[in-house]
């Protein structure tokens, strides 16, 4: 017995001792052929024979010529089969939009991950790869170009009646299908005569399907004017050149113009005229008027003066008086007349 558990033991133990392998699988979604200004992926899918215990580590990778977004931090689970053996996984993507027509390479991307029973982190390459982007047909070379599967352009226009001084809105909204938001251009303003245009920030955003995943972008312009003299105004009609992914032509987007009307402001004109009053009033009535006042002008002055000097004077009259007491008692006794005979010595008849 004790024999066929050592065979046992031979012949597992290197099962046991084997580390789990790490691969990194790279494409090109859709193709390796693509039209400037549509978005392709590099998917990445990081695979193990055991399980991960946390999230993948990429590098960034960035094209001259392409704007690169990197993987977020959440991955979609996979599961393989590869020459018979099962391996599980996270599906990473690079999502690139070229900006120019030329060729690119993405170079072998090196992906580092923690599989479970792996006594140490592993690494591993993709292969690289490579793809063309062209300029499609109906746009001048170095011309931007939107690609989109779908699209849509609405507009509103916000005004009443308006004046001299209103303001009026027009609001134009893009949303385009599997493109991102940033890559959305912006209507065309024209300066208008009588119009004062004033540039608003855009409200540019990605519209998802509701569960994190992207589906295209959304770009929300709103043009102000003010007007600035009274008459009929015409904002021109907006059109829009982009490439349908789906159907692989041009297609053009428009909006009508829109129309409206501004009103001169009139001068204003008061019920009652003050200058007329103020001329029919006599000469005699406004001197009147400003004789009394006067008076009490001077009344007020003169009481508030009075007040100043008794407040401020008060005190050292008191104390010249104090002083000044015993030398007027003694001057008025020197004054005072003595009689001619106080011991009465002699009295006359």
């Amino acid at each position: 017995m004790k024999r066929y558990w050592g065979v046992l033991l031979l012949v597992s133990g290197p099962l046991w001792a084997a580390e789990p392998q790490l691969r990194v699988n790279a494409q090109l979604i859709p193709g390796a052929s693509v039209v400037v200004g549509e978005q392709l992926q590099v998917q990445v899918d990081v695979l193990t024979d055991t399980w991960f215990t946390a999230a993948a580590t990429l590098p960034d990778l960035k094209l001259a010529g392409a704007r690169v977004q990197q993987p977020g931090g959440e991955a979609e689970h996979t599961t393989q089969v590869i020459d018979g053996q099962t391996f599980y996984g996270m599906r990473y993507a690079y999502l690139i939009t070229p900006t120019t027509a030329q060729h690119f390479s993405v170079p072998a991307l090196t992906v580092s991950a923690q599989p479970g029973q792996a006594s140490a982190p592993l690494s591993a390459q993709s292969a690289p790869l490579t793809f063309e982007a062209v300029q499609p047909s109906g746009f001048a070379p170095g011309e931007p170009v939107l690609v989109a599967s779908g699209l849509r352009l609405n507009q509103t226009l916000a005004a009443g009646d308006l004046k001299v001084g209103d303001s009026v809105t027009r609001t134009v909204t893009l949303q385009a299908d599997n493109t991102p938001g940033l890559s959305l251009p912006p209507p065309a303003a024209a300066d208008i005569s009588g119009l004062r245009r004033y540039p608003q920030a855009p409200a540019i955003s990605n519209l998802d399907d509701g569960r994190g995943t992207v589906t295209g972008g959304q770009r929300i312009d709103h043009l102000v004017y003010r007007v600035e003299k009274g008459g009929h105004y015409t904002l021109p009609a907006l059109q829009l050149k982009w490439w349908d992914s789906r159907n692989h032509r041009l297609q053009i987007a428009q909006l009508p113009a829109l129309t409206f009307k501004a009103q001169a402001t009139r001068a204003y004109t008061p019920t009652f005229s003050v200058t007329d009053d103020l001329k029919a009033l006599g000469q005699h009535a406004r001197w009147q008027l400003s004789r009394h006042l006067l008076g009490w002008m001077a009344a007020i002055v003169v009481l508030v003066l009075a007040a100043y000097l008794i407040r401020t004077l008060w005190p050292r009259l008191r104390s010249l008086w104090r002083k000044a007491w015993p030398a007027l008692r003694w001057a008025c006794r020197q004054l005072r007349l003595v009689p001619l005979n106080p011991r009465h010595e002699k009295d006359f008849p």
